[in-house]
C-alpha cells in the first residue's frame, strides 16, 4: 500500500506543495530538530543527528529530558561535536512553542509516545517517533487519526525498514518465485538479565527531575528511580518483550507479507530465569494468524544468546535472514523448488534519520510511516493482552477492535439468477 502524501491530496488538504514548502523555507535551510528524551537510546539519535549535521544540513537546537543530568549530557556532547549551546528544557510544552523547531525526535518511555506525538503533531512540528508508537490501542488509535489528518512528516522507529531487505524481499515475494508462504518463523535472543541494572538508578535524584510528568497519568505514587530507568520490567508500564523487540520483527513481516493486521494471536511467557522482581516476561512466544493465510511464530529468551532466525517457508524453498541480508534457498521446496541458493540485493538503503531529514524536505512519506506504527502497535498489544489473559484474542478490522471471539464475517453475495 502507498501512503505517499501526492502533491493533489498536501494541497486538497489545505497544506502546500512540495515546490512551495522549498520555495517557502528555502530548499538549502538549515533543518532544526530538538531530541525529546535523551536516555540510552535518545543519545544513540543524538549521535546520528551529529553524525548528519553538516551532509544534512541540520542542527540540534534543543535537549528536552525531565532530568537536568540527561539535559547536560545531551548539550554536551552537541558542544563537542563543533555544535552551538543548545537549548535545554525539561518538557516538551516549551519545544512546542518555539515557532523556529521544525522536528523533534521522541525517544521517551514507551507509554509516553502516542500521547507525545500527538501533542508535537497538533503544535504543527513534524516527527521521529521511537517504537512502539504506543502500548495503549485507544492512544495510538488517536494517534494515528492525528497524523492522517494532519500535514506532518511522520517517521516511526523502526529503522529495518530504511535498511532496503524488507523491500528486496517483498518485491521476490510478490514475484511468486517462493511459492504460497504458509509460515514465518521469528527470533531473537540475549543471554542476560535485559533491561535490569541501569546504572542511572543510583545516580538520579528526586528534585532533579519531575516524577509526575514522567508518571504520564498513572496512579500517584512515591519516586521509584528504578521503575524511572526500568520501566520496561513493569506491565504497567510496558509489556516488555512484545513492545521492546517483537514490534520490530512484526513489522516487518506485515510489510514484507503485505497484511498489515494479525487475524488473531495466542501468546504465552513466564520469568523462568530471572527472579529480580521483574513483571514482564524474560521468555515470550506468540502465535499469529495472518487474514492472508499464514502462521507467524515469534519467539525471545533472555536466558540464551542463540543468532536471530527470520524465515519464510514457501512452497517453492524459503527465504531467511543471512549476514544480515535476506538469502533465498530451495531448501524444503516440492517439485517447483527453488535450485540455487541467492543473496537478495537491498533496495535503495539508506540511513533511517536521513531518510526523515529528506522527506522533512521533499513533504514524501518516510519509509516507516504512521500507518506502519499502528499495524505493529496493534500485534504487539494484542500479544500483550493474549499473554496476560491466558486467551486466544482476534483483531476485528470493520470496528478495528481486539475481541475475545472471531469477528462475523459478511455472508457471501447469493449467486444471481439469469
Amino acid at each position: 500500500m502507498d501512503h505517499t502524501i501526492t502533491r493533489r491530496g498536501f494541497v486538497a488538504a489545505g497544506g502546500l506543495t512540495a515546490a512551495a514548502y522549498l520555495r517557502t523555507r528555502g530548499a538549502s535551510d538549515r533543518l532544526r530538530i530538538v531530541i525529546v528524551g535523551c536516555g540510552a537510546r535518545g543519545t544513540f539519535l543524538l549521535k546520528d543527528c551529529l553524525y548528519f549535521q553538516k551532509e544534512a544540513n541540520i542542527e540540534v537546537a534543543g535537549i528536552c529530558d525531565l532530568w537536568t543530568r540527561n539535559q547536560d549530557r545531551g548539550a554536551k556532547l552537541v558542544q563537542d561535536a563543533g555544535g552551538r549551546e543548545p537549548a535545554k528544557y525539561r518538557h516538551m510544552s516549551e519545544v512546542l512553542e518555539r515557532p523556529d523547531v521544525d522536528g523533534v525526535i521522541i525517544a521517551t518511555p514507551d507509554f509516553a509516545h502516542s500521547r507525545m506525538l500527538v501533542e508535537a503533531v497538533n503544535a504543527g512540528k513534524d516527527v521521529y517517533c521511537e517504537k512502539p508508537m504506543g502500548n495503549s490501542l485507544e492512544e495510538v488509535q488517536e494517534a494515528y487519526r492525528t497524523v492522517k489528518n494532519s500535514r506532518q512528516v511522520v517517521q516511526i522507529g523502526t529503522q529495518d525498514f530504511s535498511a532496503g531487505n524488507y523491500q528486496a524481499a517483498r518485491d521476490f515475494i510478490r514475484s511468486g518465485q517462493l511459492g504460497k508462504v504458509s509460515r514465518v518463523v521469528l527470533e531473537n535472543h540475549h543471554n542476560g538479565p535485559r533491561w535490569r541494572g541501569v546504572p542511572d538508578v543510583r545516580l538520579i535524584r528526586a528534585e532533579d527531575t519531575d516524577w509526575r510528568a514522567w508518571l504520564q497519568g498513572h496512579a500517584e505514587r512515591p519516586f521509584d528511580p528504578r521503575l524511572y530507568f526500568e520501566f520496561r520490567l513493569y506491565r504497567e508500564f510496558c509489556s516488555g518483550i512484545p513492545d521492546q523487540w517483537m514490534c520490530h520483527y512484526v513489522a516487518g513481516t506485515a510489510y514484507i507479507m503485505d497484511d498489515p493486521f494479525p487475524e488473531s494471536v495466542v501468546a504465552s511467557g513466564g520469568n523462568f530465569l530471572y527472579q529480580d522482581g521483574r513483571e514482564t516476561s524474560d521468555t515470550f512466544h506468540a502465535t499469529f494468524t495472518y487474514p492472508k493465510g499464514f502462521l507467524v511464530s515469534y519467539g525471545t529468551m533472555f536466558g540464551n544468546a542463540a543468532p536471530t532466525m527470520i524465515r519464510y517457508y514457501g512452497q517453492n524453498g524459503m527465504l531467511e535472514d543471512v549476514d544480515g541480508n535476506y538469502g533465498v534457498t530451495g531448501t524444503g521446496g516440492g517439485a517447483a523448488r527453488i535450485q540455487s541458493r541467492f543473496k537478495l540485493r537491498p533496495v535503495s538503503p539508506e540511513h533511517h534519520l536521513r531518510n526523515w531529514f529528506d522527506c522533512i524536505r521533499s513533504r514524501h512519506t518516510p519509509r516507516a510511516d504512521v500507518f506502519t506504527g499502528y499495524s505493529h502497535s496493534v500485534a504487539a498489544i494484542m500479544a500483550a493482552q493474549s499473554e496476560v489473559r491466558g486467551r486466544k484474542l482476534y483483531w476485528d478490522p470493520v470496528r478495528e477492535a481486539i475481541s475475545d471471539t472471531p469477528p462475523v464475517k459478511p455472508a457471501p453475495a447469493a449467486p444471481s439468477i439469469t
